[in-house]
């Protein structure tokens, strides 16, 4: 009887084989997972610049009916796609200058800097909702650096590249978990700083900025007006992603897609 049991008897997996099993099918769920978010992350991204690519086509029509500036509005005919949000964030006139020197190049940059100050874009909600100035002002002592005082001061010597800024910008972080803010102003600063140069007649890099000790005896760089702007009409639509909130493009009135907010 022992031997014709023993004869009958399937084999069967050992715990160890069950595991090994079971291991490798939640790989291969975790993989499917996480390729499917990835082409749905993919397909967010083409709607939101496909979006951006049509609310633009109809900005400047209104543009062209309008004849000198564009709609504070985004036109009735901009429709989104599904879980895609398009804003109108900024529209108006900005001054934009021609022909800058290289020392007028970097007083561009101060004074738009300044201006992002003067505007609150340097402050933030900490995390008990009070609003505090993480960044509070941009100084010139010589001609070969320019700082930015705050929370995070920081020095940039010429020659200073829109690289080296959003780099800066995009890797900034801080442990104090109460003012997590300071990161996403300090993003959006930078984000609009070298925004707005390009946009404002200026270039990159910054090769040279003025010293403050400067006269016309003593050898230092001397400041040099930046003359008459021409006032020109500008935009920026932002487009988020409802399901990716971290998927967010705008675009410009020199119909440049870029990411992140305006």
């Amino acid at each position: 009887m022992n031997k014709r049991w023993a004869h009958s008897q399937q084999p069967g997996f050992t715990v160890v084989e069950l595991i090994i099993v079971i291991f490798v099918i939640a790989v291969l769920v975790s993989l499917s997972i996480i390729a499917y978010n990835g082409v749905q992350r993919s397909s967010a991204e083409r709607a939101v610049q496909s979006d951006l690519h049509m609310a633009t086509s109809e900005m400047e029509r209104a543009l062209q009916r309008n004849g000198a500036t564009y709609p504070t509005t985004l036109p009735s005919s901009v429709t989104s796609s599904p879980n895609i949000a398009l804003t109108l964030k900024q529209s108006g006139t900005m001054n934009r200058y021609n022909n800058l020197t290289a020392v007028q190049n970097g007083m561009l940059l101060a004074q738009i800097c300044q201006d992002l100050v003067d505007e609150g874009v340097g402050k933030g909600a900490d995390k008990g909702g009070v609003t505090k100035a993480y960044i509070t002002g941009c100084g010139n002592w010589n001609h070969n650096s320019m700082q930015f005082t705050g929370w995070d001061s920081k020095v940039f010597a010429t020659p200073v590249t829109d690289t080296a800024l959003t780099n800066y910008a995009t890797n900034f972080t801080t442990n104090d978990a109460y003012n997590k803010a300071q990161e996403s102003v300090i993003k959006t600063f930078y984000g609009q700083l070298v925004d707005r140069l390009v946009r404002q007649g200026g270039s990159f890099p910054v090769t040279s900025f003025w010293d403050y000790w400067a006269t016309s005896s003593n050898g230092g760089v001397l400041p040099q007006p930046l003359g008459t702007p021409v006032a020109l009409p500008y935009y920026c639509i932002e487009a988020t992603s409802t399901r990716y909130p971290d998927v967010i493009w705008h675009v410009t009135e020199d119909l440049k897609l870029a990411k992140n907010s305006c």
